[in-house]
């Protein structure tokens, strides 16, 4: 089981000790983050209401060891965790059932806080979790420093380029998109549309579906309406179908790929309208 070293650094502490508040405040970050990091690589969304799936929360339970202000903690790889879903084939490709919730949760934080232009691999609520190392910092630790070669360190600074990075984020919108249904995964209600005019793959969620119409839209041209969701630099990180239904000729024309996100201040997603307008030739299908 890969064994991970974070050094919690504070001139204000003892090496020997250090303060339960600090200590509850770092574990919360990094279940939680590690919950979410994974999460968003599955399902293109780190976090929903309600409970996590039961596989999240076993892929997320660690061993914990302090010595002189360093936590050892081992995590168990994904295929270890949930072996039964982390099979050859199994139905995750998007996650490496050799690496653990914790290598996801420092990818995470390493894009988030990186200058350089690489995949955002973090959402709002992501960030909202990282923002809780202020709380950490806030109790005596100077820096929390993740080594095994990981050149990654958690400073006051940090708090600051999270917040930033919320603000880079375009608020959810609603969009129409006309693709190819490559895959589609009962387990989590999640599919994979690859756009007609530019061959972009992109997440979808669609819940409360009939496996047969499901069957009947695999591999077809498909007409999506809903919810897109983006991280840093409008990156889409999923959409929530409202509707789906065959794409007609006409539609692959106008709706081939998804526009660009408008950079709005962020929204409460709970105002954002549940009604989806469509195209009027549309046969929608309630999923």
């Amino acid at each position: 089981m890969p064994t991970y070293q974070i050094h919690i650094e504070s001139q204000k502490m003892n090496s020997s000790k250090v303060s339960v508040t600090l200590l509850q405040a770092l574990l919360s970050v990094l279940i939680e983050g590690s919950k979410g990091a994974i999460r968003l690589r599955a399902e293109g969304r780190s976090a929903v209401r309600g409970a996590p799936p039961e596989w999240i929360k076993t892929a997320t339970q660690f061993i914990m060891e302090l010595q002189e202000n360093k936590l050892h903690i081992e995590s168990p790889t994904l295929y270890d965790s949930v072996p039964d879903l982390f099979q050859p084939s199994d139905g995750f490709p998007e996650l490496n059932s050799e690496r653990t919730s914790l290598d996801y949760l420092i990818d995470s934080l390493t894009t988030a806080l990186s200058d350089e232009k690489i995949e955002p691999l973090y959402d709002r609520p992501l960030l909202d979790v990282f923002q809780g190392f202020r709380h950490v910092l806030n109790q005596g630790a100077d820096k929390i420093h993740f080594l095994n070669g990981h050149d990654l360190e958690i400073t006051p600074e940090s708090i600051g380029t999270f917040k930033e990075r919320l603000a880079d984020i375009p608020s959810p919108c609603p969009v129409t998109v006309v693709g190819k249904m490559d895959t589609i995964r009962s387990y989590d209600q999640t599919f994979r549309l690859i756009t007609t005019r530019s061959d972009r793959v992109i997440k979808g969620i669609a819940k409360h579906f009939a496996p047969k119409e499901v069957q009947a839209l695999l591999n077809q041209s498909v007409l999506v309406s809903g919810i897109a969701h983006f991280s840093t630099g409008g990156k889409t990180l999923r959409i929530e179908a409202k509707h789906i239904a065959i794409a007609q000729k006409d539609e692959e024309e106008s709706w081939g790929d998804l526009p660009f996100p408008k950079f709005t201040p962020p929204a409460d997603e709970s105002e954002i309208p549940t009604d989806i307008q469509t195209h009027d030739n549309v046969v929608n299908h309630q999923w």
